[in-house]
């Protein structure tokens, strides 16, 4: 009762076409067309299992090569003849006849044999007899019919996908043998003498294909695992966004590399034309450098990881971790790359807010002391400079009076960098401000021979900052592009775009850039230094990138210079857009805005 629901005739039409050997001969069809006129066929219950031609071709190829290989072992019972088919046919009808009880005791032994005590201990499991029936109807339909692939495609797609790909091959072949156990046992029943030996060996050949071609099928569904797998773990290094290397440790020859360590390649100013691998690691190193990638590389060695943390390469800074990886037989050392330009900056930034917070505090100080006295000796020439007669004695004291000016001058900057007034951000358009200020600077003597080639976003997004402020970073950094370029002449270049901030946020960026004197390295980690300047005495304090970078700060933007001695500076300034800040501040800036 069971498997009544599987009885019932095929009329499923078989092909005439043999898959492996061509066309059948005229009497193995008529003898077919008899056999399933009066054979009753079981049918299975599962859902079929397509397969692509291509599919089909490797199986029929597999099988081909075992075929043949079987017919020279099994002869006559095997080898697709009149008597092989008969036998084939025999076994088939035998099976199909007592397919209930045949399919019982194959699920009796295989469930004794899996729990015996050879294989690990297991709990009594049983398994599905109607898995196991539908197996068996498609078993037959092959051993009746070789043309009949279904086994073969289910196995296969079981194999690679289903319940068999996560079994052992040897738990697999227990139901093999347990398969065959059982229909030799009803063979032996039903036949006897020569026709029942050539039946049993027609039945012993058929379970061995069967065996080999799922070994077949295990090795081909391993395979391509095993590629799926090397496939994602090269992807996964391939898009990794830091530069990976694989090293040969003992040549220090680089064996493979990622996408991001050939694009750090080709964006390095001091690497070659020559291909990365295959390079050796010392010659793509400076030779400043050489000692401290050697000691790393003894460290790794020796303890089997090492990292060098902010390591200068071309003005970024890099974490290195590298490991030493075994593979099989060898080893290789991968080295990593992560660009902490971001975070040194970060630092870098924190720390000259900490000098500027207590060069204010110090600045201050002196303000206060100096601006009593200084007052003080003011008032005084101010009053002896209208009696005096002196022609020479009056210029001196307009003289003293002019410098006591310039004294309270730079006394004003000092008590404004060390307790600047309160700013007003609110909306700004840095293209109608550059505008602005660049008409101011138009008629100033220091750009004479200078040319100012502005190349402002048309799209660009409004800044979130304080105008007056802001107007006085431009000015500050326009004066020091001409002075840069004093005497011989050239070209500020000003530029705006939208850009991205680290998180995500959207930032305006402002860039002044001249062809001028640039600046010596010694002195490019100073240029923040309040009272730092290298201009002659009488040219300035040192103040203005010190104020600059006060205002970009205090208005949450960035400030970064960057030069090279001979070829000219480029100050870049990122500030926040309206978008990025907060909702009130945005409405309290925006004239008509309306929060929703």
């Amino acid at each position: 009762g069971r498997h009544a629901a599987m009885m019932r005739k095929s009329s499923r039409s078989q092909s005439d076409v043999d898959s492996c050997n061509g066309p059948l001969p005229a009497i193995t069809r008529h003898f077919r067309a008899a056999r399933r006129r009066c054979d009753p066929h079981h049918e299975a219950t599962d859902t079929p299992v397509e397969a692509q031609p291509e599919e089909l071709d490797a199986i029929r190829n597999q099988l081909g090569t075992i075929e043949t290989m079987l017919a020279q072992l099994f002869g006559s019972a095997y080898d697709r003849s009149e008597e092989s088919m008969t036998a084939r046919a025999d076994a088939a009808r035998i099976v199909e006849r007592d397919f209930a009880q045949v399919v019982e005791e194959w699920c009796v032994s295989v469930e004794k044999t899996m729990t015996h005590d050879w294989n690990p201990p297991r709990e009594t499991h049983e398994v599905n007899r109607s898995g196991m029936a539908n197996a068996l109807v498609r078993f037959i339909a092959h051993l009746r019919d070789p043309a009949d692939l279904r086994t073969y495609i289910h196995l296969r797609h079981h194999c690679q996908e289903g319940m068999l790909a996560r079994a052992k091959p040897a738990e697999f072949n227990v139901f093999h043998i347990a398969l065959k156990q059982v229909i030799l046992d009803h063979i032996r029943t039903n036949l006897k003498g020569r026709r029942m030996e050539l039946v049993r060996d027609a039945v012993v050949a058929a379970i061995d294909e069967r065996r080999l071609m799922v070994a077949q099928f295990y090795i081909e569904s391993r395979e391509r695992a095993l590629k799926a797998s090397e496939e994602k773990y090269r992807n996964s290094i391939d898009h990794a966004p830091d530069p990976m290397y694989e090293i040969d440790p003992v040549s220090l020859t680089v064996l493979a590399a990622n996408a991001a360590a050939l694009e750090l390649r080709r964006i390095l100013p001091y690497e070659t034309a020559k291909e990365l691998i295959g390079d050796r690691l010392l010659e793509m190193t400076p030779a400043e450098m050489q000692p401290g990638v050697l000691k790393h590389v003894e460290q790794v060695i020796a303890n089997g990881s090492d990292q060098v943390l902010d390591l200068p390469i071309s003005g970024r800074f890099f974490d290195v971790h590298s490991a030493l990886i075994s593979a099989g037989s060898r080893q290789f050392m991968q080295m990593i790359l992560h660009d902490v330009t971001q975070r040194h900056e970060m630092l870098d930034e924190l720390v000259k807010a900490e000098r500027l917070a207590a060069a204010g505090t110090f600045a201050s100080g002196v303000a206060h002391e100096v601006n009593n006295p200084l007052a003080s000796i003011s008032s005084l020439v101010q009053s002896l400079l209208p009696g005096e007669s002196d022609g020479e004695r009056a210029s001196m004291l307009t003289t003293i009076l002019s410098q006591i000016t310039r004294i309270a001058t730079t006394v004003k900057d000092l008590v404004n960098f060390g307790r600047p007034a309160p700013v007003e951000r609110r909306a700004l358009d840095l293209n109608d401000m550059i505008r602005e200020t660049l008409r101011l600077v138009t008629y100033n003597r220091r750009f004479d021979g200078v040319v100012i080639e502005p190349a402002l976003a048309p799209d660009l997004t409004a800044a979130y900052a304080d105008h007056n402020g802001i107007q006085q970073v431009i000015l500050n950094i326009l004066f020091n592009a001409a002075d840069a370029m004093r005497h011989q002449g050239g070209t500020i270049h000003v530029t705006t775009a939208n850009q991205r901030g680290p998180s995500g946020e959207a930032r305006v960026k402002m860039q002044i850039a001249d062809n001028g004197c640039g600046i010596p390295a010694e002195n490019l980690k100073r240029v923040f230094d309040p009272f730092f300047t290298t201009k002659p005495a009488g040219a300035g304090i040192g103040m203005g990138l010190s104020l600059c970078q006060s205002i970009v700060l205090t208005n949450h933007g960035t400030i970064k210079v960057e030069s090279r001695e001979g070829s000219g500076t480029a100050v870049t300034i990122c500030l926040p857009t309206v978008a990025a800040a907060s909702p009130p501040a945005v409405a309290a800036s925006v004239p008509g805005a309306v929060l929703q």
